[in-house]
């Protein structure tokens, strides 16, 4: 059995294709074959419904069956869903939510040659943006930049853990440590600063080396 369906996207502006197809299709074929009609590329979920002839939804019949027995567009062919009705409404992408009104408009008995022929086309579906859109570089081929350009361009620089490990320890050098103050008798001090070991010998008896912990440039004995 050859089937006539008219699809007709539900857009502002008048988006139509009349197809003849064979009765045999399954939706999931049906699905794969029209899609380049309206400029929409495969790899995303779609599914039929049932309607009446005032396109109210119905019973839906998904892309992939998620039980034994459950109708769905591998095992439902296009005569079949159309057996009982005229009309059914086909959702694509539910992100984008496609929709298109699909109207059987005459059957015939014997069959041609082609499984499936585009008869008529009326208007452009019009491009969307995409639902999940891709920064560029303004002027600039990403594929001509630097590791560091790209990575400021999507700011990954705040990811790099070597640079945030140098910059932690940046501030923990900056924050405090171990100095040896010398202090004599008078009360004055001055540090010795860190690397000094503490062998060194000063020939004033009033002064002595004292271990200090020096917190945020407090000095803390």
């Amino acid at each position: 059995m050859e089937v006539y369906l008219r699809i007709i996207a539900d857009t502002q502006e008048t988006v139509i294709r009349e197809v003849r197809v064979k009765g045999s299709t399954t939706l999931l074929n049906f699905q794969q074959l029209a899609l380049p009609l309206f400029n929409l590329s495969e790899g995303e979920m779609g599914s039929f419904f049932y309607s009446t002839e005032d396109w109210d939804q119905g019973d839906e019949v998904p892309m992939f069956s998620m039980e034994d027995g459950m109708p769905s567009m591998e095992n439902t062919t296009v005569e079949d869903f159309f057996q009982g009705t005229a009309h059914g409404l086909y959702v694509y992408n539910f992100l984008d939510m496609n929709i298109f009104y699909v109207e059987k408009t005459k059957t015939e008995e014997e069959e041609g040659f082609e499984d499936f022929v585009v008869i008529s086309t009326v208007g452009e579906l019009p491009a969307r943006e995409s639902s999940t859109p891709t920064p560029a570089a303004p002027g600039k081929d990403p594929s001509q930049m630097s590791e560091a350009e790209i990575n400021a361009l999507y700011g990954l620089d705040d990811l790099d853990p070597e640079k945030n490990s140098e910059e932690e320890e940046d501030k923990d050098d900056g924050g405090g440590g171990v100095a040896l103050i010398e202090v004599d008798s008078s009360g004055s001090s001055s540090s010795s600063g860190s690397g000094n070991n503490g062998n060194s010998q000063n020939s004033n008896s009033n002064v002595e080396l004292v271990e200090c912990i020096v917190i945020k440039g407090t000095v803390v004995k």
